[in-house]
């Protein structure tokens, strides 16, 4: 018998399909990498040329199919740091393009000051009305 490996259900159905219409017996077992496909050993040499081309084509298929996924998949992500008053510090994920808005406008150290003054007032709250607080000290 001789083993072909299909890494995903697509790959697999195409192959076996192929076989299947060309009248040729298989038998299927899963493996730690996908699917094992077995064929006979004794198929004549221009039917065993088509399978070996038909699966050369399958296999870029999938290959460019995983490309395009792993490229969908891709993510601009940048973060703000927020450090708690643990001295905890944790990310929020930004999208890039709101963060190039964003910087577009203010400093990496405003959009710093803005998010310790969220944190502070999360972390103890002063629930007066904003006339009662103190000025905000100038940057």
């Amino acid at each position: 018998m001789l083993d072909y490996i299909c890494f995903d259900e697509e790959f697999t159905r195409s192959f076996t399909d192929f076989l299947g219409k060309r009248g040729v017996e298989f038998q299927t077992r899963e493996d730690d990498m996908g699917m094992i496909v077995a064929i006979p050993d004794d198929l004549d040499d221009d039917l065993d040329a088509a399978i070996d081309e038909r699966f050369e084509e399958l296999e870029r298929a999938y290959e460019k199919r995983l490309k395009q996924e792993m490229l969908s998949e891709e993510k601009n992500v940048t973060a703000i740091s927020v450090n708690l008053s643990s001295g905890d510090t944790c990310y929020v994920p930004v999208s890039e393009e709101m963060m190039q808005r964003i910087l577009s406008v203010l400093t990496p150290q405003e959009v710093g000051d803005l998010v310790d003054a969220i944190v502070s007032v999360i972390e103890q709250p002063d629930t007066r009305f904003i006339c009662k607080h103190e000025g905000v000290p100038d940057s």
